[in-house]
């Protein structure tokens, strides 16, 4: 036993001495990005409407942006360029989103502000940020709506509004 505890510990010795300068350069290369995002305009990848989400890059996009009367609005997108702030070794990221239902005319349904809010802080930095939104249709009646995003990130302060168009039908 003692023997193959050895080996173990000699093991981890030999696998870490060789990922730790790997390790390093893929931090650099990860704050290089940090920087391009830092600089770019907020805004929205990948904005769909779904009928199943799974997690980051997972989902089940509708066919059609079609809804039935009754059913869930979901709503799968990342947001890009969101500030990462740098302190002591820390990343931190906050954003907030604002969803907002509008009708053909684009009269206010519904309006809820802060509806999500991600305000974190890592030790590592955070590549990749996907989120998603979900809505009770409710006794809406059939036709065409709106659904408005708007993502503030509170480091930047910075706004990205984007609007998908979809039907409820019977």
């Amino acid at each position: 036993m003692k023997r193959l505890f050895g080996v173990v510990v000699i093991l981890f010795f030999i696998l870490n001495a060789f990922s730790v300068p790997q390790y390093k350069e893929i931090l650099k290369l990860k704050e290089k990005i940090i920087d391009l995002q830092n600089k770019g305009k907020l805004g929205f990848k990948d904005l769909t409407l779904c009928s199943k989400i799974i997690s980051f890059g997972a989902y089940v996009p509708l066919p059609q942006p079609k809804i039935k009367r009754g059913r869930t609005l979901l709503v799968y997108y990342e947001p890009i360029n969101v500030f990462t702030n740098r302190k002591k070794g820390l990343y931190e990221i906050w954003y907030i989103q604002d969803m907002i239902l509008l009708d053909s005319k684009k009269k206010i349904i519904f309006k809820k502000e802060d509806a999500l809010s991600f305000h974190y802080t890592f030790t590592s930095p955070v590549m990749d940020l996907y989120a998603t939104n979900s809505l009770e249709l409710g006794n809406l009646s059939p036709g065409k709506y709106i659904y408005k995003i708007v993502l503030k990130d509170r480091l930047k302060d910075e706004v990205a509004v984007k609007e998908i168009p979809f039907e409820i039908i019977d």
